[in-house]
């Protein structure tokens, strides 16, 4: 009675661990088929049970009479989800001898079966596929739609099956053998969108608010707009994600696995970064992940990309405060009922509000008729440890009209296009490419700097630090805000192409951070 071992994987948070299913089986001279499940299943799991055996019928791979046990390793982890279905499936029809235990072996089984052997998909295919890579397992067998994804993987082989006789023949068919299923592979041209910034130029007007957009992207700042209600704010927010870089091929594999582990069908590796705006109402955990199981909040679905808050004191406070330190770190911790887990949180932070609870404080035209004690209670439910995390505080007016209505071209022309957005999306990449070749022994982005990398790379002269220090004097500054003046004058430094802060920059720094001071 050998012990036939195959392997699965759970879901859990955002990734995933894998699961070895030992399998025996004890023939006996008559009598029922027994079943025996152990390992900490959950009831889903459990129920797999009684549906076992009529899978293994519907598919011509019988149990006889006897004792089929089944172990899930590791013994003292909690699994749970229909992702075990398969390896089950094939642990058990190797136990009972109709297949090989080499032909099961160094193979991950990924899907939910029906009784009639047919192959779902279950979510969370490319991050069991990730774990799997890095246990030196090389070959993934599951549902097609988790296949596509799988298949962009590298040294990853993807086979797709539709149901449990497309397994076995993949299974039992020799690689050479024409009538054995061929591997997936990713699509030649499914490469990342390069970025153009070519809808920025729908924006009319807002010149301050473009140039705080394009220091932004190009430092990996977070960004808030205080403006009236029809400045612009959400479609500027919207125009950030045009000037970021394309994704590497790593940022795509890691935010389709989060999307995928989500329940998102992605069909293959998503293309472009990661863009989310939750409502207001959204609860802590649906922003910041949680619940039972725990699954990944909004700040987790924009690893890699960009989280947008509108109306950001609307927002709860304790959802608001939460964020604290997932900007710091770029992941979050949560600890439900004795477990604990660290989820990928590196988003950028666009937020947006109105500079009073009616919206026109400060607007040209509009009179605003709110107490100053309302005012002073609308902004301070965005406490001071979270603004001051925020690097870049930029107030927006309306829009004069001569720019929302252009000028009529003369009859039989047409107006030239604009390319002021792909200017802004080219100076971005230059000056990103500026920094990294700077900080070569750092990944960081100029809004990441910290410390010494801060000080090798953000050192002022004596007339860029008496300018601060009168700034100071003004604003009563506090250390993290210092620092944050330092990391966007380097940024817009680098986008001017010089290799120091001088007062100019520092300046446009503290321009930046004038919302809300």
């Amino acid at each position: 009675m050998k012990i036939v071992r195959v392997h699965g994987a759970c879901l859990e948070g955002a990734g995933a661990f894998l699961v070895t299913v030992q399998a025996r089986f004890e023939p006996v001279q008559q009598g029922p088929t027994e079943i025996q499940l152990t390992g900490l299943p959950d009831a889903v799991l459990r129920e797999s049970r009684g549906r076992l055996a009529c899978i293994l019928g519907a598919s011509r791979l019988k149990v006889g009479p006897g004792r089929l046990h089944l172990h899930l390793t590791p013994a003292a982890r909690r699994k749970s989800g229909e992702g075990l279905d398969l390896a089950l499936v094939m642990a058990s029809a190797a136990a009972v001898g109709h297949l090989r235990p080499a032909q099961v072996s160094g193979t991950l089984f990924l899907g939910e079966v029906g009784i009639d052997g047919s192959l779902s998909p279950t979510p969370g295919g490319l991050a069991a596929a990730l774990e799997a890579r890095r246990g030196g397992i090389s070959e993934v067998i599951a549902a097609p739609e988790v296949a596509r994804e799988v298949a962009g993987l590298p040294d990853v082989t993807a086979f797709g099956a539709e149901d449990l006789g497309a397994v076995l023949a993949i299974l039992t068919h020799g690689a050479e053998d024409p009538e054995r299923p061929r591997p997936l592979s990713a699509a030649p041209s499914d490469e990342a969108p390069s970025p153009t910034g070519e809808r920025l130029d729908d924006v009319r007007g807002q010149a301050e608010a473009k140039f705080a957009l394009q220091v932004a992207a190009a430092g990996g700042h977070g960004l808030l707009l205080v403006g009236p209600p029809g400045a612009g704010k959400t479609m500027l927010a919207r125009r950030l994600i045009d000037l970021l870089p394309a994704p590497a091929l790593e940022e795509r594999i890691e935010a389709t696995a989060i999307r995928s582990a989500a329940g998102r069908c992605t069909d293959g590796l998503v293309r472009e970064r990661p863009f989310r705006a939750p409502h207001h109402t959204t609860s802590y955990a649906g922003l910041l992940g949680g619940g039972s199981p725990i699954a990944p909040g909004e700040i987790t679905l924009a690893h890699g990309g960009v989280l947008f808050l509108d109306e950001l004191p609307e927002f709860g406070r304790d959802a608001l405060e939460g964020l604290r330190q997932p900007l710091e770190e770029g992941t979050v911790h949560i600890a439900r009922a004795g477990r604990r887990l660290s989820l990928p949180a590196a988003f950028q932070l666009v937020a947006a509000m109105n500079p009073c609870p009616c919206g026109y404080a400060g607007h040209p035209r509009v009179v605003c008729r709110c107490p100053p004690t309302a005012v002073r209670r609308y902004r301070q439910r965005i406490s001071g440890p979270v603004l001051d995390r925020i690097d870049l505080r930029v107030p927006l007016q309306p829009v004069p009209l001569d720019a929302l209505i252009p000028s009529t071209p003369p009859a039989g022309s047409s107006p030239p296009p604009s390319s002021h957005g792909r200017r802004l999306a080219r100076e971005v990449r230059e000056a990103r490419t500026r920094a990294q070749a700077r900080q070569e022994q750092s990944s960081a982005m100029n809004g990441d700097l910290q410390g010494d990398e801060l000080d090798a790379v953000a050192a002022i002269d004596r007339p860029t630090a008496d300018l601060l220090r009168r700034a100071d004097e003004r604003r009563q500054l506090s250390s993290r805000a210092v620092q944050s003046l330092r990391r966007v004058a380097r940024t817009v430094a680098d986008l001017r192409g010089t290799d120091h802060i001088d007062p100019q920059a520092m300046a446009t720094a503290l321009a930046l951070r004038d919302g809300l001071t």
